[in-house]
C-alpha cells in the first residue's frame, strides 16, 4: 500500500486552481480602463535677461518654463511654472501661432494637437525701459 505523503485529496487541487483562474478572469472583465495621465515638459533652453521690477530696480532673469499636455484636453497647453516671459508658440502641425504670459496666463491656451515650438523672450513688470534678453528661451513639445 502506497503511503500518502501529503494532505491533499486528489482531484482537490485542479478545482481551486479553476475557481482561482474563474475569479482572475472576472476581475479583469471589470477593470477600469487606462487613461494616459497628463504630461509635464520643461523647455529646456532657459531664458536669460535683465528685468525691471515694479520699484523700477532692475533684476536678473534665469528661468525655464514647464508645459503640460492632457490627453483628455487634446489641442490644450497649460503653463505651469511661473516666469517672467512671454513664451511665442507657433504648431508646426497646423501652423497656429500665439503667445502667452506664463505669470498672467489664466489657463490653458489652444495650441492645437501636433509638435509645439516655443522661443521665452523676458518681459518687463511696469512700462519703463531695462529689459534686456541676454539668451532667448527655446523648447519643443507634443499637444495630443
Amino acid at each position: 500500500m502506497r503511503r500518502r505523503t501529503s494532505n491533499v485529496l486528489p482531484g482537490r487541487g485542479t478545482s481551486a486552481a479553476s475557481v482561482l483562474v474563474g475569479l482572475g478572469a472576472l476581475f479583469l472583465g471589470v477593470a477600469p480602463v487606462a487613461t494616459a495621465a497628463p504630461t509635464d515638459t520643461v523647455l529646456p533652453v532657459p531664458v536669460i535677461g535683465i528685468t525691471n521690477l515694479p520699484t523700477g530696480f532692475l533684476s536678473p532673469v534665469y528661468s525655464q518654463v514647464m508645459v503640460r499636455t492632457d490627453p483628455e484636453a487634446p489641442g490644450m497647453t497649460g503653463f505651469v511654472e511661473y516666469c517672467v516671459c512671454t513664451v511665442h508658440w507657433r504648431n508646426l502641425t497646423t501652423g497656429a501661432a500665439g503667445a502667452v504670459v506664463p505669470s498672467r496666463s489664466t489657463g490653458p491656451v489652444l495650441t492645437g494637437s501636433g509638435t509645439v515650438v516655443a522661443v521665452l523672450t523676458v518681459n518687463g513688470w511696469s512700462d519703463r525701459p531695462g529689459v534686456l534678453t541676454a539668451l532667448p528661451g527655446a523648447g519643443t513639445w507634443n499637444v495630443p
